[in-house]
């Protein structure tokens, strides 16, 4: 196997895996995520999630505050993951 090809085939998997980290942190936030639209009340409740992967403190408002600084963190490391994916995608052979 070329190096190019190894390269965009890593390429390929940062970008994937930089787009499952972006929606991860879009739907388990609850500012912009599926639980601040009001259609949000579905078959799955994302609260429940929520509470299973990061806790349920007892003022709501606290944890949505502290949670908007975890999901903004992590929107921006997910957003570094794609665009060096797409960089190594779209980078030519010398």
């Amino acid at each position: 196997m070329s190096m190019a090809r190894a390269t965009r085939r890593s390429g390929l998997s940062l970008a994937l895996l930089g787009v499952a980290g972006l929606l991860f942190f879009y739907v388990t936030d609850p500012h912009f995520g599926p639980a601040a639209s009001a259609s949000a009340a579905s078959h799955l409740d994302w609260r429940h999630w929520l509470f299973v992967l990061r806790g349920s403190p007892d003022n709501v408002v606290e944890a949505a505050n502290e949670l908007l600084v975890s999901t903004i963190i992590g929107l921006a490391g997910s957003l570094a993951v794609l665009l060096t994916g797409v960089w190594l995608v779209t980078r030519r052979s010398p």
